[in-house]
């Protein structure tokens, strides 16, 4: 296994324990927050047979993580 996916194995596991952590302590950015980094995660996995740096991928993968976290905090507050 190279280093590399070993990496991404570990952001997965860290990020779903702050998804789950959201979850099970009544905390609903917190879960938003996992979402969204999780989100960031699949769409650079879901990008890279298009080519393209892993930095690039990464930009386009978390700011949409981003604004799904923005809209999803947003709508946390307002609708809570």
């Amino acid at each position: 296994m190279s280093a590399y996916t070993l990496l991404q194995l570990v952001e997965v596991v860290v990020f779903s324990a702050v998804l789950l952590y959201g979850v099970l302590s009544l905390h609903p950015s917190l879960a938003v927050l996992g979402g969204g980094f999780l989100i960031g995660k699949a769409v650079l996995n879901i990008l890279a047979p298009e080519g393209g740096t892993v930095f690039r991928r990464s930009l386009i993968g978390y700011t949409l993580g981003g604004i799904y976290v923005l809209f999803g905090i947003a709508a946390v507050h307002f609708l809570t």
